[in-house]
Parts: C-alpha cells; structure tokens; sequence
C-alpha cells in the first residue's frame, strides 16, 4: 500500500499523556509520544486477565453490543473471514492524525478485503470522520463518528458482481475483542455515550432488516448513520439490499460485518 506523510498537530501520548514533538507511533488507534509507550500498551493488552476485569464498570450498553454474538447466527461466517479481514490493518494507521477506535480502523481493512474498494475510497471516508470529530470536538474517531462518516460519503447503491480476492493473512491476527479494556478512559465515556444514542435508533433498523440475518455490531453500526445530519431510512435500506446482493455473490447466508463495509465501500464514488 502507498506511504503518505501527513502533518500532525498536538497531541497526547496515549499511555504517558505527554505533549507529542516528533512524528508519532501508532498503533491499535492510538498515538504515542514512542516506542517503548507503543509497546507497554500492546504488552498490557497482550497480558490482560479477563478473570481481573469488571465489565460492570463499562455500562449496561457494553453488554448489550457485546451481547449481540451470543444471539447471532453468522459467527462461523465471521470466524472463517477474521484472518484476512486485518491484512491491511497496519498500514491503514498511516493516514490516522487523530485518536481513532481500533475497531473501525479494523472495519476499513474489511472494506478493502475483496480487492472491489480502493484505498483512495477508504481514505476518503477516514479524512471525512476526522473532520466530523474535530468539528464536534469529539476526543477522536468513534464507531458513531465513523457511521455518520460513511453515510454521508455513501452516493451510489448500484450493483454489479466482483471477484473476491482476499489478501493473505497478516502474520500475527488483530483480535479487538478486548482493546476497549485499555481504551481511554474519557475517549470510552464519548464512545458509549454515542452508542447508546445510536442504540435509540435499533428498533428502525431492525424494521428495515426484517428477518435477514445480519451482524449485531452493524445494526449499531447503522443506527448510528442514523446519527447524521438529515438522515433517512432510505438510504440504510438501500445499503442493506446491496449488502443482501454481495451476500449472494458470495454464497453468504446473512450479511456479517464483512460484506457490510464492503457494501458501504462499493456504495462510495
């Protein structure tokens, strides 16, 4: 993927909270002032007791977006897509210049993951959610932000077929499942709070989505778009049918979080 040098303004380290002076590392969303900062983190992820954590502490909403897996029946689907769904997601942290949720950095290497999205698309999107935080004088980029960001960007729910050509797998597997344990403790709070304001909107998605199958952080996903500026169901339905069309391209049975972004992806010209 091509290299692109942006200018950064101030920021905080991540882990030391110091002002950043020199070209910050990323990694997992965040800045660090450093090296060894990047690198206590990841060992902190790395080492993490899930016996040691209260996820009463997180919020009611956390259990019940966490909640959805339990319940859904495309997990096997999203189990066998994990490993190439992160290929991309390193170099994806060289356009971020402000805090992001590592779950939607995530969420844009899965657009990438059939070879029918561009970078330049996925670029687009990530310039457009920055804007959107700093506008709103959001900490940095959350799952919401990004929503409203995508739905904003989307203008084309054409279709046509595409090959699906997965990347090869990255050498060591990005698993989210409990980063938001060693997220920011105020860029949470922000998260949350825009997850519950996005949870208002499920009872409309799962209206348009009827009895199809479809992954349960997405519905969240979607009730954020919702979020944006002047949003209608309209163009959620729209997104939803042509997720519905590249499920079939794909012999999918349901639409998981893959086939989503790609959908969202495909729908931005």
């Amino acid at each position: 993927m091509e290299k692109k040098s942006q200018h950064h303004e101030q920021q905080t380290c991540a882990a030391c909270g110091k002002p950043i002076t020199g070209k910050p590392e990323k990694s997992m969303g965040n800045l660090y002032c450093s090296v060894y900062c990047a690198e206590l983190v990841a060992e902190r992820l790395r080492n993490l007791d899930i016996a040691q954590i209260n996820f009463e502490e997180l919020g009611p909403v956390v259990d019940r977006f966490m909640g959805t897996c339990q319940i859904c029946k495309l997990p096997l689907l999203c189990r066998k897509d994990r490993p190439s769904n992160g290929a991309y997601f390193d170099e994806l942290h060289d356009y971020i210049t402000i805090r992001w949720c590592c779950h939607c950095i995530y969420a844009l290497s899965c657009m990438l993951s059939d070879g029918s999205v561009g970078l330049e698309t996925v670029k687009k999107v990530m310039v457009r959610a920055e804007e959107i935080a700093r506008a709103n004088g959001y900490l940095g980029v959350s799952q919401a932000v990004f929503a409203q960001a995508e739905y904003e960007l989307m203008n084309d729910f054409s279709y046509s077929p595409a090959p699906d050509n997965q990347p090869e797998p990255p050498k060591e597997e990005h698993d989210h499942y409990l980063a938001c344990m060693r997220c920011d403790k105020q860029f949470m709070a922000e998260c949350l709070n825009l997850t519950e304001k996005a949870e208002e909107n499920l009872p409309r998605i799962r209206n348009l989505l009827g009895e199809y199958s479809y992954c349960g952080h997405m519905k969240y996903e979607m009730g954020g778009m919702l979020l944006a500026p002047g949003a209608s169901e309209e163009k959620i339905k729209s997104l939803i049918e042509k997720t519905k069309k590249i499920a079939a391209e794909k012999g999918y049975e349901g639409g998981p979080h893959r086939l989503h972004y790609i959908a969202v992806g495909r729908s931005i010209k």
